[in-house]
């Protein structure tokens, strides 16, 4: 098979193992499904789904197998030997993900579980980060940074992708986003390994979106899905960081902006937990409190459906990458940190706008006692032109 593999080029390659990775989860999650009706191993809807059925989860087993029989193909092309690490990783989450899936784990069993995933990753040379070019005056790292820094930037991605799964679709099309950007990054780099893991990921994510979109096989990835999309995520995150100066001129971006651009790629995942973890220091609820203050929630409570909140969220993550992307060659870094914060804060005020949960509605009305009667009226004004404008242009049943 090497002999064969080295013959094909790895355009010719990528297509190739896109099609196994999509066949095999198209054909795997079906038969998830099927038994998950005949053992009952549904997920039960509460107060805080979005769905009113039971539907059947642990789609990310069909994650799994794909990534399992694609890596031994691609693996020829790992001239860093670090597949086999991910493999370990990947099945460590795979078995805690049907756990917790099938009985629900403790939010400290799990971080355990995926910081014992995470080291086969961090302790691997090929994602070490050696320099933060300047960033907050910061330029060489050593070892005892790196290290921590890797673990604290993984864990945090799996989590946060993992709460973004509330949805039908927004994971997934937010994982195609984000391995396709990958993809082509690493491919102009031509670091073909991890080119390869994302045509991979690209290939069973599309395969599982045709079943989490479909009313009647519809099937949710569950937390073994999130989590192994997290863990892959967090692993082509970290080799970004790690490229050389040479490698980001590749690619066209300043070394120094590589953060911004790794947040403008995971933009969407990374600013709703921010945004979760303020909203619950402020009402002083714990950390892992369950609610529905996400992003994804506030406008499946506006009335908009899940297809078309998934493709709100997602088209915004790629407009502000593209953003960021574009500016990031004639900005300095604090330059394009001003536009991140600005469109952030842009995001925000929109999200506040449309919130209509009680306490969010309990707050405006606070912080708008602060202020002039004449100024909270042109902010009613406001609010109600944006919503009207937003149901015309956009979602004509929108609350």
């Amino acid at each position: 098979m090497e002999q064969l593999l080295n013959k094909l080029n790895i355009e010719t390659l990528s297509l190739l193992i896109f099609g196994i990775s999509f066949a095999i989860s198209y054909v795997v999650i079906p038969k998830v499904i099927s038994i998950n009706k005949y053992k009952n191993l549904m997920d039960h809807p509460d107060v805080r789904s979005s769905h009113l059925n039971e539907i059947p989860t642990l789609g990310g087993i069909g994650f799994f197998i794909s990534s399992l029989f694609s890596i031994f193909i691609i693996h020829f092309y790992d001239d860093v030997d670090i597949c086999f690490n991910i493999i370990i990783g990947l099945t460590i989450l795979f078995f805690v993900g049907i756990k917790d899936d099938l009985m629900v784990l403790s939010a400290k069993y799990k971080v355990l579980a995926q910081l014992f995933a995470i080291t086969f990753i961090v302790l691997h040379t090929d994602v070490d980060i050696h320099n933060f070019y300047g960033i907050l005056g910061i330029n060489e790292i050593s070892i005892f940074i790196t290290i921590p820094f890797s673990y604290f930037f993984m864990i945090f991605i799996i989590n946060a992708y993992n709460l973004i799964d509330g949805i039908d679709g927004l994971a997934a099309m937010l994982g195609i986003v984000i391995f396709n950007i990958f993809a082509i990054l690493f491919y102009f780099i031509e670091l073909d390994i991890y080119f390869l893991l994302s045509v991979v990921t690209v290939g069973f994510l599309l395969a599982f979106l045709r079943f989490n979109l479909s009313n009647r096989n519809k099937i949710f990835m569950g937390d073994t899905g999130s989590m192994i999309l997290g863990f892959l995520i967090g692993i082509m995150t970290l080799r970004f960081l790690a490229l050389d100066i040479t490698q980001f001129q590749e690619v066209y971006v300043l070394p120094q902006n590589s953060f911004l651009i790794i947040l403008a790629i995971l933009f969407f995942p990374v600013i709703d937990v921010v945004r979760v973890i303020m909203i619950r220091l402020i009402n002083k609820k714990r950390l892992f409190y369950p609610d529905r203050c996400h992003m994804h929630h506030i406008l499946i409570d506006k009335g908009i459906t899940h297809i078309k909140a998934s493709i709100t969220l997602t088209s915004s993550s790629i407009f502000i990458f593209v953003v960021i992307f574009l500016m990031n060659r004639f900005l300095s870094v604090i330059g394009l940190s001003i536009l991140f914060v600005m469109l952030t804060l842009f995001t925000f005020i929109i999200l506040i706008i449309l919130d209509s949960d009680t306490s969010s509605k309990k707050y405006r009305k606070k912080f708008k006692s602060f202020f002039p009667r004449s100024f909270q009226k042109k902010e009613f004004r406001i609010r109600k032109k944006i919503i009207i404008s937003l149901k015309r242009l956009f979602y004509r049943n929108m609350l």
